[in-house]
């Protein structure tokens, strides 16, 4: 049976696209539904003018999400969390908290589900993330994860240093 997809459905197509499915799956999913329409002439002639319409959608979804892509590129985002001595996290870092942490370092809104994360971030360390923000659209950013506790021997080195320099300081004067 010929369709018509009304609106894009990944494992067919576009909206706008003329396709052939089996009959059952047109009359019981995609039509009740309002993926698709019957491919009719009416439907046919119909569709043409409201495809027009959705390219000149796309192109500003492109010009978009390209903006958007330019915000994210070279962004580093730091998280401090508390982990073993091994490196492992107690807990993880989800698509959820990147997103998060986007909005609050670039001001930008990036639905959780578009971040493509294999699988949650559990060790600490260095990964790099992509974010899928429209069809072709990509950024990739970079997501640093660093333990509390080594900060915080870092300071204690750091003060236990210019504690050091202050008396050298102090001794040759």
């Amino acid at each position: 049976m010929k369709i018509i997809l009304t609106r894009d459905y990944e494992k067919l197509g576009n909206a706008g696209d003329i396709v052939n499915v089996k009959d059952g799956f047109a009359k019981n999913f995609l039509i009740p539904s309002n993926i698709a329409l019957f491919a009719t002439r009416g439907n046919i002639n119909q569709m043409e003018i409201v495809k027009k319409s959705l390219v000149k959608k796309e192109v500003k979804n492109i010009e978009d999400a390209k903006q958007v892509a330019t915000l994210l590129t070279d962004l580093k985002l730091t998280f401090t969390v508390n982990s073993s001595p091994e490196g492992k996290l107690y807990g993880s870092i989800t698509n959820k908290d990147i997103a998060e942490k986007i909005l609050e370092e670039r001001k930008v809104e990036v639905d959780k589900k578009k971040i493509e994360l294999a699988e949650h971030i559990k060790e600490v360390g260095e990964y790099d993330v992509e974010v899928r923000l429209y069809k072709d659209v990509k950024a990739e950013i970079k997501v640093v994860v660093v333990s509390e506790d080594v900060i915080v021997e870092d300071k204690d080195q750091s003060t236990e240093e210019s504690q050091s320099n202050d008396n050298t300081d102090s001794e040759s004067k």
